[in-house]
């Protein structure tokens, strides 16, 4: 699996007590009757999925607790026929403008195709302005023709009395964040690399917790609380990390290298990702995906150690022993899967067993018990004969047949 595929976009998602639950819907519904006033004509809502938490409380005693894993739901907004889909934000980077989708609630930004956008673009007056920070991505009810408009042609466009009102997930999701003990942002702005430095140090210190971390704060909101907080408990923060943070700025522009050199891939958390990072400061709406850079790296650098570990078994692996001989050798168990297999009429299942031991990769196929009993990641040592030589991805693999588990002295 690569990297694309093993990232996973921050959700719009709280888990919350009862009582949050139902406060936060509340919110949700002067939400609603606010932008209505306005002129909104979609909708949005908060729904959440019961579940409970067996937990441990301070005693020792066992006890669960009723949580709700709540969502932000919703229908997009639409006039005279044409239905937003998205906003699209313009984002200036050392080598031009790039852009960050914002959907609309009840939209799913994998159905947009983002090669066909571009930063201040308006396919109604057709030109593509350097300075129109934000454009809209909408959709024809009957034709399903899409156009990117511009923000102050999109009533012209529509031809709504009103000026059309768009409120995107995003938007919905900062304010409930907020609610829900958030901060605001003191309108400082700070570059990819500094938010990145504060996200790595902070997560070092405390521990990476994601945006939907059920018990603690969370690492966007430690590293926002530390960049924009004014309460005492937010100085306290930036006194106690400060050093970190400065001792870390190496590595931020070290993360924000990497990740844009080779994180690639057309996943929308990609491609947001990838213009925040490019981008000349981060504003607080665009914070919780910059932050999420460390979790990234992290795995990216995760899989480059697996690459390169499997890549020097390939390079080293070596075949043991000469056809027929009997072979001892201690190594550890790196691969189970039961095998079926028949033999005339009669079906059976066997155990394929890799096992690498220094340079050596040896594999068997046996249906004895002790193949049942044993894990990926033991350290195990068994005897049997060569039975050949073989080569699979470029790994030379030593073939045991009629293995035996030498059990360890006690």
């Amino acid at each position: 699996m690569d990297t694309e595929e093993q990232l996973e976009q921050q959700p719009t998602s709280w888990t919350l007590s009862p009582d949050e639950f139902t406060a936060t819907k509340e919110r949700a519904a002067k939400i609603n009757a606010r932008a209505t006033k306005r002129g909104f004509t979609g909708h949005l809502e908060v729904t959440g999925t019961p579940r409970e938490i067996s937990e441990t409380d301070e005693a020792g005693l066992n006890r669960t607790r009723l949580v709700y894993d709540v969502q932000i739901t919703g229908e997009a907004p639409s006039y005279n026929g044409w239905t937003f889909l998205a906003a699209v934000d313009a984002v200036e980077t050392a080598t031009g403008s790039d852009f960050i989708l914002r959907a609309a609630p009840g939209v799913d930004e994998s159905g947009v195709d983002r090669t066909a956008l571009a930063a201040g673009r308006c396919e109604h007056c057709n030109t593509i302005r350097a300075n129109r920070r934000h454009t809209y991505l909408v959709r024809h009810t009957e034709t399903g023709e899409i156009r990117q408009v511009g923000s102050t042609c999109i009533k012209d466009f529509t031809g709504w009395a009103g000026r059309p009102v768009f409120l995107s997930a995003d938007d919905v999701a900062d304010e409930l964040h907020e609610f829900l003990g958030g901060f605001t942002s003191s309108g400082h702005e700070y570059t990819p690399e500094t938010v990145v430095a504060a996200a790595w140090a902070i997560s070092r210190r405390f521990g990476w917790a994601p945006a939907s971390a059920t018990f603690g704060r969370s690492t966007r909101d430690l590293v926002g609380s530390y960049l924009y907080g004014t309460s005492r408990a937010d100085r306290e923060l930036r006194g106690d990390v400060a050093d970190d943070v400065a001792a870390a700025a190496g590595m931020g522009a070290t993360i924000v290298t990497a990740l844009l050199e080779e994180l690639t891939g057309g996943g929308d958390y990609v491609a947001n990702l990838r213009a925040c990072l490019r981008a000349a400061s981060v504003s607080h709406r665009h914070l919780g995906i910059t932050v999420s850079a460390v979790a990234a790296y992290e795995r990216m650098i995760g899989d480059r150690v697996q690459r390169q570990a499997a890549e020097k078994i390939r390079k080293e692996s070596a075949y043991a022993g000469e056809i027929g001989e009997k072979l001892t050798l201690t190594g550890t168990v790196t691969r189970l899967k039961p095998i079926d297999q028949h033999y005339g009429y009669t079906p059976t299942t066997s155990m394929l067993v890799i096992i690498e031991a220094g340079t050596t990769v040896a594999k068997t196929f046996t249906s004895a018990a002790w193949a049942w009993d044993i894990a990926q990641g033991d350290e195990i040592t068994i005897t049997g004969t060569v039975k050949a030589h073989e080569e699979f991805n470029d790994t030379k693999e030593t073939v045991i047949t009629r293995p035996k588990r030498i059990q360890p002295t006690a």
